[in-house]
């Protein structure tokens, strides 16, 4: 808006056709002809000889004045209105109650205003400067003030985006409205508490640093105390951890932090609740903490064992205490599957080498599998034998073992691990310096169930060079042995043609222990090409023990046989398990998080196993997420290598969704289904913590030129503004030509024309 214009001066130029001497020569010569060819005087007598000269005359004046070409040139100076933007914080937290005599922060920054209406009018009356108020919680709006009242906001209502406030989102709102305008500077009034989920969380100090390189002052305001009164007492749960799987009738241990603010001295029950199969919240465990000073944060720990099978929820709570007002933060809650069908593995291991990294990350990859790793350091030998009482205590299905020597564990842990297979675990041995007799396994109780004969001699002492002859040196190729090598764990084919051809074509591997006499009880499931067996199995009372001679698997995935490196490990831990003959497929659904703040996009993985490991490459999938009020809506899945993807977006309504996956096969006849569920939590972030911020409207103003601001000093900023008005001039310019116009064709044609006319008529011609 233009507030004030002069007009500075105007001149007159002229451009000549040719030259001024060729334009005063065709003048000239004009001149003469109109001289010496004058109207007949004897029949243009009275009134009509002037009528004729001036016609003819005033079409030789528009023709010189054609020759010359003249410019009229304007010019004027425009100084443009400046705006002043103000922007109010309007979100809850403005309505705590921490002011002189009990008057909420909102009731102050009104009082602000007020006090300072009259500046702001004497600032608006000078016709240099307006005023853009703006209000602003989560969203920023413009207010429609009146001119008498530039400053006024109305009364506090509690909108549906009062929960959040977005400060650097409303000032660049602001500023990228009054885009074209010449800024006088920024006012913020508010607490200075940014709480503001994406994509409104944008950096406060990052917008003011925008102000600042375009040179725009920003002074601020701040209203509260940054300890609320009537609100300093809060009792949260600040955060919760927990495994997503677990096994029925294992115990779960679930981790947490409390916040206590404001209670001194004074103690909150923490309760862990379970959902049970008709859906209720029944309370597993508590526990209490204790608040020894002004705010205290602490971790918890609580157990679960879960007895049924499913999808549960699982919650932390803390109990409100007496004098809280927020108690919107007082729980957190999640998700966990109890698995049964689910098979679990203990992997203790003797040397970090890349083939347990490997193997870990081939068995990580089955999502019905939970592999739990035990490191016995050979480097802290003084600290054997390792006390593994509690970790063979769990309910495993299957223990692997890997290069450790026999020495690392004491004699009751092996009886122990004897009576589990015997009792239908299954017993993987694998390869490696220390491994099978190199590690005295034979002297042990597990002696009853080994594949191969004890021998005494073969033992690997520690700090001593490998013994070459209890080795197989490389390269070796693991082909199946013709009498035994149809088990599931060598199957890589749809037949024993397809699955021998495909371990011809498999890479070789560096070397292998030398298993020794075999066990008259064991089979060679795999064997190299002369016949040396690689891949021993037995049974044992009601369960199974497999020796495996090879420790460089992992060059299979380097070599570009990843997918038969993870099917070979997965039949292999199936086979112990004696789940090798499970044959249904399976829908599986991995989310990201199971717990999310509202409009969060939430990616997950789906899949389908078969028995064997393998992702069929004809599944198809549909997925359908449910809100908590029952609204069902489709979502995109799309593959990418042998699992599909999605992302669940706009979820937006708190509680608990649930995402719905059906994975068909062609032939099959109904399609295979998985469910799982996910919750969108919405604290009060407003409210959940109410301290006025000073310190980030400190950080706002500093950055600029601008500066921080007392509620009663507002009608100063004021009046600086309006003492010392920036200027900000624009020199405009007019030209004007009237000799190329259509006016000036109209009157030289019409000249001509009409002398024409009337000498003609008049009967002069």
């Amino acid at each position: 808006m233009i507030a004030v214009t002069t007009l500075d001066d105007v001149s007159l130029h002229f451009d000549p056709v040719g030259s001024w001497t060729a334009v005063a020569v065709v003048t000239l010569l004009l001149a003469a002809v109109l001289i010496a060819v004058p109207p007949d005087r004897s029949r243009a007598g009275g009134r009509r000889l002037p009528i004729l000269v001036g016609l003819r005359l005033a079409a030789f004046l528009a023709l010189v004045t054609c020759l010359l070409r003249p410019t009229f040139v304007a010019s004027q100076k425009a100084r443009q209105q400046q705006t002043l933007i103000v922007l109010a914080d309007a979100s809850k937290s403005m309505t705590v109650a921490d002011g002189p005599d009990g008057r909420t922060r909102w009731q102050e920054l009104e009082a602000a205003l007020a006090a300072a209406e009259p500046a702001a009018r004497g600032l608006v009356a000078k016709g240099d400067f307006e005023i853009a108020a703006w209000l602003f919680d989560k969203d920023a709006r413009p207010l429609a003030t009146k001119a008498d009242k530039p400053l006024s906001l109305g009364d506090w209502r509690d909108a549906a985006t009062a929960e959040e406030t977005a400060i650097g989102a409303a000032l660049d709102d602001a500023v990228r409205a009054a885009a074209g305008r010449s800024l006088a500077g920024v006012i913020v009034l508010g607490d200075g508490a940014q709480h503001a989920y994406a994509p409104r969380d944008l950096p406060p100090q990052t917008a003011a640093r925008r102000l600042a390189d375009a040179g725009v002052p920003l002074w601020s305001v701040t209203f509260g105390q940054q300890r609320a009164g009537g609100q300093g007492r809060d009792a949260a749960v600040v955060n919760l951890a927990a495994a997503e799987t677990v096994s029925v009738k294992n115990t779960l241990e679930v981790a947490g932090r409390v916040r206590l603010e404001g209670f001194a001295g004074r103690e909150a029950e923490v309760r862990l609740l379970a959902e049970v199969a008709d859906g209720r919240m029944e309370q597993v465990a508590a526990t209490r903490v204790r608040s020894d000073g002004d705010v205290v944060e602490e971790p918890v720990r609580l157990t679960w064992t879960p007895t049924e099978v499913g999808e549960r929820k699982l919650s932390v709570r803390i109990e409100p205490v007496e004098g809280e007002v927020i108690v919107a933060n007082n729980e957190l809650s999640t998700f966990v599957d109890v698995i049964d069908g689910g098979l679990r593995a203990l992997y203790i291991e003797g040397a970090l080498r890349v083939e347990q990294r490997f193997l870990r990350r081939a068995l990580a990859a089955s999502p019905d599998m939970q592999v739990d790793f035990q490191w016995i350091d050979s480097g802290r030998r003084d600290r054997w034998p390792v006390d593994l009482a509690r970790a063979f205590a769990g309910d495993y299905d299957v223990v692997l073992v890997g290069d450790l020597d026999a020495a690392a564990m004491r004699p009751a842990d092996l009886q122990a691990l004897l009576a589990k297979v015997e009792a239908g675990a299954g017993l993987g041995l694998l390869g490696g310096i220390h491994a099978f007799e190199a590690g005295g396994w034979g002297s042990t109780p597990l002696a009853p169930l080994l594949p191969f004969e004890p021998d005494r001699l073969a033992r690997q002492p520690f700090d001593e060079p490998v013994r070459q002859n209890l080795h197989l040196p490389g390269p070796l190729a693991m082909l199946p042995d013709p009498r035994f090598g149809g088990v599931s764990i060598l199957r890589l084919g749809s037949d024993a043609a397809d699955t021998r051809a495909a371990w011809k074509a498999m890479p070789t591997i560096d070397g292998a222990n030398d298993l020794g006499q075999l066990a008259p009880a064991a089979k060679p499931l795999a064997v190299t090409a002369d016949g040396r067996p690689l891949l021993v199995a037995r049974e044992y009372g009601a369960g199974r023990v497999l020796a495996f001679a090879a420790d460089s698997t992992w060059r299979w995935v380097m070599q570009g046989a990843a997918d038969a490196h993870k099917r070979f490990w997965r039949q292999f831990v199936l086979w112990l398990a004696k789940q090798d003959d499970a044959a249904a497929d399976t829908v599986w659904v991995r989310l990201a998080q199971r717990r999310i703040p509202p409009g969060t996009p939430l990616p997950f993985d789906v899949g389908m196993t078969t028995s064997d490991g393998t992702l069929p490459a004809d599944a198809t999938f549909e997925a359908t997420v449910v809100s908590p009020s029952g609204q069902r809506r489709p979502v995109r899945v799309i593959r990418r290598g042998e699992t599909f993807s999605g992302q669940i977006t706009e979820c937006g309504e708190p509680g608990d969704w649930k995402l719905v996956v059906q994975g068909t096969r062609p032939g099959t006849a109904e399609p295979k289904e998985c469910t799982r569920r996910f919750t969108v939590f919405r604290q009060d972030l407003e409210l959940a913590n109410p301290r006025a911020n000073p310190l980030l409207m400190k950080q706002l103003a500093e950055v600029t030129t601008g500066g921080v601001r007392l509620p009663e000093e507002l009608p100063a900023v004021l009046e600086e503004i309006a003492s010392r008005p920036p200027e900000f001039e624009t020199r405009e310019q007019w030209t004007a030509t009237p000799w190329d116009t259509w006016p000036m064709l109209l009157l030289l044609a019409g000249c001509l024309c009409t002398e024409w006319t009337l000498r003609k008529r008049w009967g002069l011609v």
